[in-house]
């Protein structure tokens, strides 16, 4: 018997039917993309206060080591006059032994501070300072850097000097005492309003070129340097910036230009002002306090409620917003 083969013919998809496809397949994609950024943003903030955290207890354990002497948000530590094996730099730089960051703290040592805080008359006081030898110069710090920050790469320096980390020179003073006169902090001694009612750090976006006055570190936040500070007295620029006009911003718009500050090389970044705290999410800003813990500070905190959370010894009494 001769074999009967049947053929059934396949129907191909139609143009249309292809588009409808393609069409609710993107707006499946365009349903789901803001879910997996929110998602995303959530991971981003908790690293974010993570890395504060960490932050917090490396100062706290500093001080411990130290009889309690508070490092300076920029200067000299431990020793609060020149000495041998003294530190010259930020306070990131400062804390670097406590967050597991021996052998780059030791990329730091050079043999005299010349013509800075801890130079020594003979030439031969070897000082941790702030730029050190080129493997510390090139080194990134990621818990110095919030994963949600957009302006980390977008500063006239290099990534790797960058943080987004705000360091309250209320608390931080700048150069250990008794360098002109500025008194010693101690922990727990000198925060007299409370270690969980006073703020030892906040956010700042690396990047700030949004205000009209000079800021540290002409606008660009490098750790190693002072360009973390806010609400310092001790910097001129900075004291029109405390009390109310401390207050935090909240997710700065992109794109302002160094213009004519120096260096002028056409970088751009945020637009937040360097003199204050800033925050990359929406909503609020992550603040440390001084107890270690982190708390996430709502956008609509008054400013006199920030103020007071600043300073570390005012007598305030925190607002119900706090």
């Amino acid at each position: 018997m001769q074999a009967v083969y049947l053929f059934r013919r396949v129907r191909a998809f139609t143009l249309i039917e292809l588009l409808v496809v393609i069409a609710i397949i993107a707006i499946l994609i365009g349903l789901l993309l803001p879910a997996v950024q929110k998602v995303r943003e959530a991971a981003n903030r908790m690293q974010c206060q993570n890395n504060l955290k960490q932050i917090s207890l490396a100062t706290i354990n500093a001080a411990d080591t130290h009889q309690g002497l508070l490092p300076p948000s920029f200067g000299i530590y431990p020793v609060p006059v020149p000495a041998p094996n003294n530190g010259d730099a930020d306070l990131l730089v400062h804390i670097l032994p406590f967050i597991e960051q021996q052998n780059l703290y030791n990329l730091s040592l050079e043999p005299d501070d010349f013509a800075a805080g801890n130079h020594g008359f003979n030439g031969n006081n070897p000082t941790y300072a702030e730029w050190g030898q080129a493997g510390y110069y090139n080194s990134t710090i990621k818990t110095y850097q919030c994963p949600s920050d957009p302006t980390l790469s977008m500063g006239w320096a290099p990534s790797q000097l960058m943080t987004s980390v705000g360091i309250n020179g209320q608390v931080f003073r700048l150069y250990a005492p008794p360098w002109n006169g500025v008194p010693a902090m101690r922990y727990p001694a000198s925060i007299a309003d409370g270690t969980s009612q006073t703020i030892f750090f906040t956010e700042k976006e690396a990047v700030s070129y949004g205000g009209t006055e000079w800021a540290p570190t002409n606008n660009v936040n490098i750790f190693r340097d002072w360009g973390p500070l806010i609400a310092s007295t001790d910097n001129g620029a900075q004291t029109a910036y405390t009390g109310v006009a401390a207050i935090f911003q909240v997710t700065p718009p992109m794109g302002c230009n160094v213009g004519d500050r120096w260096p002028n090389n056409g970088a751009t970044g945020g637009c937040g002002h360097g003199n204050v705290a800033s925050s990359p999410h929406v909503g609020g800003i992550n603040a440390a306090l001084g107890d270690g813990s982190v708390r996430f500070v709502a956008q609509g905190t008054s400013p006199w409620t920030w103020w007071y959370a600043l300073t570390p010894a005012g007598g305030e009494v925190l607002g119900s917003d706090w």
